[in-house]
């Protein structure tokens, strides 16, 4: 292996296009213009443009929620030059009522490099806003304004136009190809979660993430296998900036790893000691590794400064799960699933699949490039489904994915790339038509994203819950078109997860929509063990939201005493009880018999996912009982199933409803903590 390096192709960063051709780089360019013209439409102002801001209440300019805090951040930074929120959070709002911390002040629990990023622009918006009031402009100084907002998330108008460009570069340094990355860089751009935080939402880190993320993959993609330690020594100066955006974007190292294990595990030929080649190879590693944690020491103090400690996280100890990781939720849920509601997502990482098979006739070294950004994309969506919220609360999508913007517009791209050589051959066709066929197929899914971002404009919440995905907020030639598909099958892209509910359970795919995403009990991030002990929620199993959740066996809703319940029409009957905890809690199920005073007691059996948890005898009507179980892990859909002999109808005085199934009644499912 040479050591010689092709670092000189870094100087071309400011030249990224070059060798794209002259009309490729204008599909870029317009894509980036929609998203500018998207961006200086969005007039947010929280409703109220009029009221001045600083008067102690949150009204929001352009920065809502999560943003606030962080515009908040680099606000302290900039003109207070500390880490002291409290004041910050008390003139301009304290939307959430941020927790004190062990050092007694208010605690932000987001990473310091959005802020450290936003602060130079912060502070050029504010000498901007001096000169500006020189000439009568009269905006206001405490720095919370529409000029200074403006002006600063302009940046992710930016970010996320560098985010697509710098995955196009990587596809045309590692690859080539000219249309192939322009089209799939547009489509990524306009198609994924990133337009809505590059637009509407720009207060958030998470065009700036893409960037930061994206830089890091596309110089590890395109200088790769190249030795000389300064490109080592850059690779983690760039895994550290991006970490300082947001900290789990360390698990991108896993790309490093790739490469060692791929030209270290044959030595070159000369080379007398194989095992000293691989230590080299290692040792550089290890640098990447070092040098990241070293641009990460500003984070390491703001942990400290703010919460007094920089080992733990500042969202609390079951913020994540490890051994808990919900994948199937994250990419398939109709709540913001990544796979299911930003459909390109699919197409690209599906793509980097098709390259790292095909690499070999994609050009040296494409193979193992894919298989590196699969394991980012893979450690990335891991990372994510083990938090609390896999669903990012008020998310636009998979919001914490925006991350994987360069891998999506790769692996697109090798699509395109492929399916452009193989079309080729027909050279009957004119190349204008399959410009149109690409147009076509890509424009229907921007089409339909940039359809549900502009449903979220000027500030509404992005809340998606779990539900039909089909059609609600789409044009209607479009919504004409999906919902035959919709019928039948469910969603297409929440497959092969909602095929699981037919194959165990006979159920029809689109009941994947309905079951997967919302949870009885969902406790603050911040839970502990002690915290929740004793509380917990109901889940009325009566009720007409839980018939979706039904397998078999339980009649509709019904009227009972004092609450809904819902009759076995069966011997055996089952439904699915999603749950969210993996902390140890205990369940009680209310039930009830349909069975005469006198008479024999009705015997019951509760099982929970196969196991028998719970046996009974139940008297007669209308004497009710709490079953109870303990659970514990038993995170995701699981299976509650009662098994109980019908009873001949008895009509007898204090039936509940004339005419009932024979059967026993069901209630309210709790769920407590202890």
């Amino acid at each position: 292996m040479s050591t010689r390096p092709r670092w000189t192709r870094l100087r071309a960063l400011g030249g990224i296009g070059a060798g794209l051709g002259h009309a490729p780089r204008l599909v870029i360019v317009a894509a980036c213009l929609v998203v500018g013209l998207m961006y200086c439409t969005n007039s947010d102002m929280g409703g109220d443009p009029r009221s001045p801001r600083g008067d102690g209440r949150y009204r929001p300019v352009l920065a809502r929620g999560d943003g606030h805090l962080l515009y908040l951040m680099a606000r302290s930074l900039v003109f207070d030059q500390d880490l002291v929120f409290d004041n910050d959070l008390a003139r301009f709002g304290d939307p959430f009522s941020q927790p004190r911390t062990q050092t007694g002040r208010k605690g932000i629990p987001h990473p310091i490099g959005p802020a450290l990023v936003w602060s130079p622009l912060l502070a050029a918006a504010h000498g901007g806003a001096v000169v500006a009031n020189a000439g009568g402009a009269d905006i206001q100084m405490h720095g919370y304004t529409i000029w200074h907002h403006r002006i600063v998330f302009a940046s992710s108008v930016v970010f996320g136009c560098l985010a697509a460009i710098l995955g196009v570069w990587a596809f045309r340094r590692r690859v080539g190809g000219t249309w192939a990355p322009a089209w799939a860089g547009a489509a990524v751009l306009l198609g994924t979660s990133v337009t809505y935080y590059a637009t509407y939402m720009p207060s958030y880190g998470h065009a700036m993430d893409a960037a930061g993320a994206g830089l890091f993959l596309a110089v590890w993609a395109v200088t790769f296998g190249e030795l000389r330690w300064r490109r080592w020594i850059g690779l983690g100066g760039l895994l550290g900036l991006a970490s300082l955006i947001r900290s789990q974007e360390l698990g991108l190292g896993i790309v490093v790893v790739v490469e060692v294990l791929a030209i270290g595990w044959v030595a070159p030929a000369g080379e007398a000691k194989p095992w000293s080649w691989r230590a080299r190879l290692i040792a550089r590693a290890t640098t990447v590794l070092v040098v990241a944690l070293i641009v990460l020491i500003p984070q390491f103090i703001a942990w400290e400064l703010v919460y007094g400690t920089w080992t733990g996280l500042p969202q609390g100890p079951n913020f994540t799960r490890p051994a808990h990781p919900m994948v199937a939720e994250l990419l398939f849920s109709s709540r913001n699933g990544w796979f299911s509601t930003t459909p390109i997502a699919y197409a690209g990482v599906l793509g980097l699949v098709i390259m790292a098979v095909a690499g070999t006739r994609l050009g040296p070294r494409a193979r193992v490039v894919a298989i590196g950004l699969l394991a980012a994309v893979a450690i990335q969506v891991y990372a994510n489904s083990i938090v609390h919220d896999w669903w990012s609360s008020a998310s636009f999508g998979q919001r914490r994915l925006c991350s994987m913007t360069m891998p999506l517009v790769v692996g697109l791209a090798a699509w395109m790339y492929v399916l452009g050589r193989a079309v080729a051959r027909w050279r009957r066709v004119p190349r204008v038509v399959w410009h149109g066929v690409a147009v076509l197929m890509l424009g229907w899914f921007v089409a339909w994203n940039l359809g549900w971002v502009t449903n979220f404009k000027r500030g509404r919440a992005p809340e998606r819950r779990a539900g039909p995905i089909c059609c609600r907020g789409v044009p209607g030639p479009m919504a004409a078109v999906a919902q035959p598909i919709y019928r039948a099958i469910g969603n297409p892209f929440a497959l092969p997860a909602s095929a699981m509910l037919w194959l165990r359970h006979g159920l029809h795919p689109q009941r994947w929509d309905h079951v997967v995403g919302d949870y009885p009990w969902v406790p603050a991030t911040d839970y502990t063990r002690a915290s929740i002990a004793g509380k917990g929620a109901s889940w009325d199993l009566g009720g007409n939201g839980a018939g979706p959740y039904v397998i078999r066996g339980l009649g509709p809703p019904q009227s009972g005493p004092g609450r809904a319940i819902r009759w076995t029409t069966a011997p055996v009957a089952e439904i699915l009880v999603p749950n969210l905890l993996p902390t140890p809690q205990r369940l009680s199920l209310w039930v009830a018999p349909n069975a005469p005073a006198g008479g024999a007691p009705v015997d019951l059996v509760v099982r929970w996912n196969g196991d028998v948890v719970a046996r009974a005898s139940l008297t007669a009507v209308p004497a009710t009982h709490a079953i109870e179980w303990n659970i514990e892990g038993d995170v995701g859909l699981n299976v509650l199933r009662v098994e109980a002999s019908l009873q001949p109808p008895v009509g007898v005085a204090g039936q509940w409803t004339p005419g009932a199934p024979a059967g026993i009644a069901i209630g309210a499912l709790r769920f407590t903590g202890i």
